[in-house]
């Protein structure tokens, strides 16, 4: 009969599905990406504890550097309560990368119940700002480096990232469209689109190439208000 106890056996059965990239549907990343939507509460304390630690470490060691054996040992949590919330590396990553949307959510979700109140091109460059303010941190393009390195692995790690951050900004900019009863000869899914590209392109490239530092807030209002009066006039009617 073999001396090792049920509980420590399953540890080890998890740590090597963990090993082997087995995964199941993001537990950890589920309750994180509810939050927001007034489903579940803050994470508890020491959920929110080993997400601290896996941010960290993530950002540190890469993904694919990172292990959660290593993350226990350097950290001082157990195994045991990392493998408590999420039962794989993958499934921690992708909780990692929804808590650290939340805000943006919550920013977009606001934005929502006050479009209506304001003119067409106040909203419009309300939700580039709060756009620009989330992906032009250092620490969102670090992850967003983690995530895209990922996704030629594991594709469904973007498609989470997709859907939790560009989708909702595609999806908040079209219900502005809606609020206010915009005319184009192009779908709103279309016109979010291009309005997105157009706010980001340039500053993203040279974030990503290293060339400038994330911008200020008067800089990022003076870019913005620029290329919403070019938008509105190139494509509204």
């Amino acid at each position: 009969m073999s001396s090792v106890r049920p509980e420590t056996d399953s540890i080890r059965r998890r740590e090597s599905a963990e090993q082997r990239a087995e995964v199941s549907s993001p537990r950890g990343a589920g309750r994180i990406v509810r939050s927001f939507t007034g489903e579940r509460a803050k994470p508890r304390a020491k959920e929110q504890e080993v997400l601290d630690v896996a941010t960290d470490y993530f950002l540190k060691h890469g993904y694919q550097g990172a292990s959660i054996n290593a993350m226990a040992r350097s950290s001082g949590i157990s195994k045991e309560s990392i493998y408590r919330y999420f039962s794989s590396k993958k499934q921690l990553f992708e909780a990692v990368i929804g808590r650290e949307l939340v805000e943006y959510q919550k920013t977009v979700l606001r934005l929502d119940a006050t479009a209506k109140t304001m003119e067409l091109r106040e909203a419009l460059i309300a939700i580039a700002e709060i756009v620009l303010s989330v992906i032009t941190t250092e620490r969102t393009l670090a992850l967003r480096r983690l995530v895209f390195e990922e996704a030629t692995r594991s594709p469904d790690v973007g498609q989470h990232y997709y859907k939790i951050g560009p989708e909702q900004g595609f999806g908040a900019i079209e219900r502005v469209f809606a609020a206010h009863g915009v005319k184009s000869d192009r779908p709103f899914n279309v016109l979010s689109r291009h309005f997105l590209a157009l706010i980001s392109w340039k500053i993203m490239l040279e974030r990503e190439c290293a060339v400038s530092e994330a911008p200020s807030k008067a800089q990022t209002r003076e870019w913005v208000e620029s290329v919403v009066d070019d938008f509105i006039k190139a494509f509204l009617r």
